[in-house]
């Protein structure tokens, strides 16, 4: 097995999105990288016209997250097996079953264990507002972190292998100035109406850490297009991504941001590049 390169550790299926241009970059460069998706996105929404059920759903959208890393040279997927936790305050958000209501040792056991297995040499995950919110995004933010350190120290999970300090560690980030421009553009051209996606309150209240990374990955952002696309059973014709002019998609999704929590950065030092001054 090849070591050193990127684990990217999300909650579901499409939540690549937002680091995909970044996965393409280092696979063009013979870099290995993993996918880790926590559950299948099994209580999802359904776009009409796909086939998928609520019964069938987690099986549609494990092969579309396959689909849209077979775009991006991607070819190593695993998944955690938990369910989907759906938003605070549905039913599915208290199934024991799911990601928000596991075991906590439980969930970060399983990613020591794909940690000290793969040996990469960084680790991109949510950061703590999770994007804008969602429980499981927030939840793979904390699991993730503490089996980043857990996996280091031979002490715990003594039968997950053995101990591997990854060099670095990243938290995916949305640069929420730029969230809110396009969001406002978008309802200049009379796009979307109301509130940004998440709604403007909690998007601004939400824990946040600044970008000390950006990658472009404007030379990735075709590949990246046609990776979003094959998540088809997200595709909503009235979502804001998919009526999103051609112009400010490629304003926004062009750059890729990180914020390097571990080790960190403490002199104003803005990187390009996850793998750039590993300690």
């Amino acid at each position: 097995m090849t070591h050193g390169g990127l684990l990217t550790i999300l909650a579901h299926p499409d939540d690549e999105t937002l680091v995909a241009g970044t996965m393409a970059r280092y696979r063009d460069q013979g870099v290995p990288v993993t996918m880790l998706c926590a559950t299948r996105g099994e209580v999802g929404e359904i776009a009409p016209g796909t086939g998928a059920t609520p019964e069938t759903l987690g099986q549609f959208r494990e092969q579309e997250l396959r689909d849209a890393c077979a775009i991006l040279g991607v070819t190593d997927i695993r998944f955690l097996d938990f369910r989907d936790s759906g938003m605070i305050g549905t039913a599915e958000n208290a199934d024991p079953r799911s990601l928000h209501q596991a075991d906590p040792e439980r969930v970060v056991a399983s990613i020591v264990r794909a940690i000290r297995e793969l040996r990469p040499a960084v680790i991109s995950t949510w950061d703590a507002s999770g994007g804008y919110g969602h429980p499981d995004h927030m939840a793979i933010h904390r699991h993730a972190t503490q089996a980043y350190h857990a996996a280091a120290d031979a002490s715990r999970y003594p039968d997950a292998g053995a101990a591997w300090q990854t060099r670095a560690l990243y938290y995916s980030v949305i640069p929420i100035q730029e969230f809110m421009k396009i969001a406002v553009e978008l309802r200049k051209r009379g796009i979307i109406t109301g509130e940004a996606p998440g709604g403007d309150d909690n998007m601004a209240a939400l824990p946040r850490v600044e970008p000390n990374c950006i990658v472009n990955v404007s030379g990735e952002y075709d590949r990246k297009q046609q990776a979003l696309r094959a998540h088809r059973t997200q595709a909503s014709e009235d979502g804001p991504f998919s009526k999103m002019p051609d112009d400010l998609a490629r304003q926004f999704f062009s750059r890729e941001y990180f914020h390097r929590a571990h080790p960190p950065l403490t002199d104003g030092t803005v990187l390009d590049d996850l793998l750039a001054a590993l300690p």
